[in-house]
């Protein structure tokens, strides 16, 4: 699956032209150099003073190695390889890779597809502000419908308070998404987990 938009984006008072492109990939087609780097850029993300990841579902904890975290990280993306309701997926702005990540479809309902992992670098003018652009949410949505039989909302597991639940609440409040909380797991290894199910607002 292959999706694409030309957007205008304001930089510095200029208006420029890219394609925001979001496809569905095999592992061996990840390139493991850019992968490297954008699991590196998004550690110290993850690794925040309240983590956005919870590594002991690797078998991990936050001390544990770089190598090792990105092994794990690398093994988790092989497992979603290869399978109707699994998807790794990569996103480039102008033929530049910036982003690669994975999930899978759940098993209950509608069987929506739920994001697991992403790691994220800059565009080729340095900047991760395209992350926050409506027309990132315009992309991802069709993506996420195109692999889950058009299904209207996705998942995602949070770690109560940490900046990925910030992140979700400010763009709830710029009108960008809703969601709502329909399981919570009070106690996954010394963490509070929040599940979201999502439904991007669109323009």
């Amino acid at each position: 699956m292959l999706t694409t938009l030309d957007i205008g984006t304001a930089i510095l008072g200029r208006k420029i032209r890219m394609t925001i492109t979001v496809t569905k990939i095999n592992y061996s087609d990840i390139d493991q150099t850019i992968f490297d780097e954008c699991f590196t850029k998004s550690l110290p993300y993850l690794d925040a003073t309240k983590l956005n990841i919870v590594w002991e579902e690797f078998d991990l904890t936050v001390s544990s190695s770089t190598a090792d975290k990105l092994a794990k990280m690398k093994t988790r993306f092989q497992a979603r390889d290869d399978n109707a309701d699994h998807a790794i997926f990569k996103l480039d702005i102008d033929g530049r890779i910036v982003a690669y990540g994975c999930g899978r479809r759940e098993f209950q309902g509608d069987r929506m597809f739920q994001h697991e992992l992403d790691f994220f670098r800059e565009d080729a003018s340095g900047s991760q502000g395209w992350c926050y652009a409506a027309e990132y949410n315009e992309k991802m949505d069709a993506f996420y419908k195109s692999i889950s039989d058009n299904c209207a909302t996705h998942s995602v597991w949070i770690v109560e308070g940490s900046s990925m639940e910030k992140s979700y609440n400010d763009a709830v409040s710029a009108g960008r998404l809703s969601y709502t909380n329909p399981e919570t797991i009070d106690n996954h290894h010394g963490h509070k987990l929040k599940k979201l199910v999502i439904t991007y607002i669109l323009a």
